[in-house]
């Protein structure tokens, strides 16, 4: 497949640079004429840009010769205008919101605005599909971000869903043969030669055991692993070009992120592990009737061959076919949520993909989970700090919330506690005044965005797929259902996650009702309303 795609990209983006960020205040956004995201490019010019270029392109080079780093080239001219094109929405839509008496959930694009952004997602489709695998499948990661990019463009990229070329069946089939040992002929009573889906990484089959049961036969794409190898070198030289830009790397350490996703990629196509990682989720959700995690079929399993039942259902973005069944898309939602809260809030081991072709609703209404090849993990320790922020904001104890903040790696521990509350004061009361039941994450992002950018705020690896899953899955549950808030599904769970956790309650209430030692009784108080206030709230 060729990469050197030479077509020139819409126009949607000016000039990025601008003058140095002013010394940070507490007066807002507007107040100070700022923009986080023109400051995030304040130094970036041609000229870096071009040297940067050439300096992956000499590493690439080194490393793999001619006919890789020629790759460089495309490669980074898709990352610049990508990032530019995008860089001028979210310059716009800060400036929007920071406006008195302006919100994010009155976003509309004029028509001018969305087919501009139309015509960049199909863009940058096209020169996904050229670069390979590799950018296909970030491509696909894209399609779900709302918080990253516009509609229009998610819904060109969205695309990249279904329509992946697929292979030659006789590769598949010689792929079958080497992992399993004979051809699919032999294996199974019947298999469809005719793909139902093609992804980035693999090509699925149709088939019948001998039993009778019906699965899916997954065969990974031939020469995935050099080609996966190469693309994620020259990621990883562009990452650490982008740590030379100071602005650019303020809350992101971008070779960690590569290496986060080269570490998951590359556990990705290993079928034996995506198999054993389906098994323990089968185990997890022994016990929760609306959720099917589908058989593993080890006999006909290998490292690059994996066969598992087929899940028969509804994609769960098919709104209209869902409402004809008569499905509650409520009830769906909220079975979807508490799935995913589980995941986090429990057992510490999630699905790291949770986009729309990975999830079915089953004839009878449970949800079917599928792809397991992407999983994160957190330790107990993160988990108890994600339940206690929780619980911090609704005490508004926004001191504690930096602890947590700290204690997550996202700050450093010299970094002003006092100064940093008062400034999340107003953003969060503001966010929160009409409960938490109407709280979205995409909307809080942005209105952090402004304090993120003036503070050492840094994602940590662990992280990048919590946030990256739940923002997704945000997405896919305002599409089934558009009076759908994560917080308030949240509300429930993470109050039993809460008080089931003796350590946790007791950790809060020895904070709370005892100062050195000493009774409290402010404490006390807060606590009380604190409880109250959950209570009102759920």
């Amino acid at each position: 497949m060729k990469a050197q795609v030479q077509e020139k990209p819409p126009e949607v983006a000016t000039k990025l640079e601008a003058e140095p960020a002013p010394a940070p205040s507490i007066a807002s956004a507007a107040e100070r004429n700022f923009n986080p995201v023109r400051e995030s490019f304040r130094d970036v010019t041609k000229w870096s840009l071009i040297k940067s270029t050439v300096r992956v392109f000499v590493r690439i080079y080194k490393l793999q010769g001619w006919k890789e780093a020629l790759r460089v080239f495309p490669i980074v001219w898709v990352i610049i205008r990508a990032v530019h094109g995008f860089a001028r929405y979210h310059m716009d839509e800060f400036e929007r919101t920071s406006k008195e008496g302006s919100d994010v959930e009155s976003a509309v694009l004029s028509d001018e605005k969305y087919e501009e952004y139309r015509l960049l997602g199909a863009w940058l489709l096209k020169q996904l599909h050229a670069l390979g695998p590799t950018f296909i499948k970030i491509g696909q990661t894209l399609s779900t971000r709302a918080d990253l990019l516009p509609l229009p463009a998610m819904l060109e990229l969205a695309k990249l869903q279904e329509e992946v070329a697929p292979i030659p069946y006789e590769i598949a089939r010689a792929t079958i043969i080497r992992e399993l040992g004979a051809p699919p002929e032999q294996l199974y009573a019947h298999f469809d030669c005719e793909p139902i889906a093609a992804a980035s990484l693999s090509v699925a089959y149709r088939a019948t055991l001998k039993d009778g049961r019906s699965v899916v036969v997954k065969v990974q794409r031939p020469d995935l692993t050099q080609r996966l190898a190469h693309d994620v070198q020259v990621l990883g030289a562009v990452a650490d070009e982008v740590m030379k830009y100071p602005s650019l790397c303020r809350h992101t350490d971008w070779p960690s992120v590569n290496d986060e996703f080269a570490r998951t990629t590359f556990e990705e196509i290993d079928y034996i592990r995506e198999g054993r990682n389906a098994d323990r989720f089968r185990h997890n959700f022994r016990n929760h009737p609306n959720i099917y995690i589908p058989r593993i079929v080890w006999r006909l399993t290998g490292r690059r061959v994996l066969t598992i039942e087929f899940v028969p259902g509804t994609r769960v973005t098919d709104v209209e076919s869902l409402e004809k069944q008569g499905f509650n898309r409520a009830e769906l939602t909220k079975i979807g949520a508490n799935f995913y809260l589980k995941q986090l809030l429990e057992d510490g081991f999630f699905h790291a993909d949770p986009h729309p072709g990975n999830m079915r609703v089953m004839p009878d209404g449970r949800i079917g989970i599928f792809d397991f090849g992407m999983v994160g993990r957190l330790s107990h320790e993160l988990k108890q700090h994600l339940v206690n922020s929780f619980i911090h904001v609704i005490q508004r104890d926004y001191l504690a919330l930096v602890d947590d903040f700290i204690g997550m790696g996202f700050l450093q521990e010299d970094v002003d506690r006092e100064a940093l509350a008062a400034e999340l004061t107003p953003i969060i009361n503001s966010r929160f005044s009409e409960g938490l039941n109407r709280v979205q994450f995409r909307k809080v992002l942005f209105d952090f965005s402004d304090v993120c950018y003036r503070y050492p705020f840094k994602l940590p690896t662990e992280f990048t797929y919590v946030m990256r899953a739940l923002l997704t899955l945000e997405g896919v549950a305002l599409v089934i259902n558009p009076d759908f808030n994560f917080v308030d599904a949240a509300m429930p769970f993470a109050q039993r996650i809460a008080m089931r956790d003796s350590s946790m309650i007791s950790q809060v209430v020895m904070k709370e009702v005892f100062t050195e030692g000493k009774f409290n009784p402010g404490g006390a108080i807060k606590l009380i309303r604190a409880a109250a206030r959950l209570r009102t709230l759920v």
